[in-house]
């Protein structure tokens, strides 16, 4: 395999700009098709990883700026990507066929041929079209300066000492664009924050407007109480926290559970479960009692 030593500019993991010697080989390497004239070679290092039991490889890509410089292009090939790539029509014809005859066999009517049909077709052209937007992202990035000046991707720190390096006649405009690219995040990034806090105001607002329909609800329950009609055991347990009448554990857990509905004068519907016996309520009627007597003198 035919090699090259070159000065390498990347981002490091502590997304610093970094320069080191690398030996790289030519994507044609990789992939023959791609064995035609352009303006910016394309070469390849191959990184392994293993992040569990299983080791993935994949392959960086760097663009090469002069005969010993390169920077690093912000992709990477996976070996998927590079058996995607070396796909032929023909090869995908086969695997369709090899995928679908079964399914063709042990359909038994004419729609269900049909539609399996379709999906052979649509398989297959997906596959082509997928392969052939691997090879046209390859292209522009062959020619990577004027990738970079279609503001197709970010130009980060890395590339600016690259092309300063080389002396590339498009270095003051590369600056200017991460100019235009930083001025451009920073508005995105004043934008979500914005859009945030009017989110936190509109959370606080409802949460604001909730509570004070509930408090409005339960003071019309309180009312109701006072007045000596059934509400619901969970407002007795509501009403008592609000005006501090100490209650039970045992008896919140009736009242919020057990009980449909309780009044003041000794009377309530609640739920029983088949095959259990009849609840103790005897500290939801008390609680009843004095939260009603408080009311009576509120």
């Amino acid at each position: 395999m035919q090699t090259k030593k070159f000065w390498c500019h990347y981002i490091g993991n502590d997304d610093k700009p970094k320069r080191r010697n690398i030996e790289l080989f030519p994507i044609k390497e990789l992939l023959p098709r791609m064995n035609g004239k352009r303006s910016t070679p394309l070469w390849c290092e191959r990184k392994e990883e293993q992040p569990y039991s299983r080791t993935y490889v994949y392959y960086n890509l760097y663009a090469q700026l002069s005969d010993n410089v390169a920077v690093a292009v912000q992709n990477r090939l996976s070996e998927q990507d590079i058996e995607l790539a070396l796909l032929t029509d023909n090869t995908i014809n086969e695997r369709c066929e090899k995928v679908w005859t079964k399914d063709l066999e042990r359909a038994t009517t004419d729609e269900a041929r049909q539609r399996i049909i379709e999906n052979k077709e649509s398989w297959k052209q997906n596959v082509i079209e997928r392969r052939e937007r691997g090879y046209e992202h390859l292209n522009e990035l062959s020619d990577f300066s004027n990738h970079l000046l279609s503001k197709c991707t970010w130009i980060n720190k890395s590339i600016l000492r690259a092309y300063e390096e080389v002396q590339s006649p498009i270095l003051s405009a590369l600056k200017e664009l991460r100019i235009l690219f930083e001025a451009e995040r920073e508005e995105k990034e004043r934008q979500r924050k914005e859009a945030a806090a009017k989110a936190r105001e509109e959370e606080a607002r409802k949460k604001i407007e909730a509570d004070r329909k509930e408090r409005e609800r339960l003071d019309g329950e309180a009312e109701k109480f006072k007045n000596g009609e059934s509400i619901a055991g969970c407002d007795v347990v509501d009403l008592c926290r609000r005006y501090g009448i100490a209650i039970h554990l045992r008896t919140v857990h009736n009242l919020q559970q057990v009980i449909a509905n309780i009044n003041g004068k000794g009377s309530c519907q609640y739920y029983r479960t088949r095959g259990k016996r009849r609840p103790v309520l005897d500290g939801c009627y008390k609680t009843a009692t004095e939260l009603y007597n408080y009311l009576q003198t509120a």
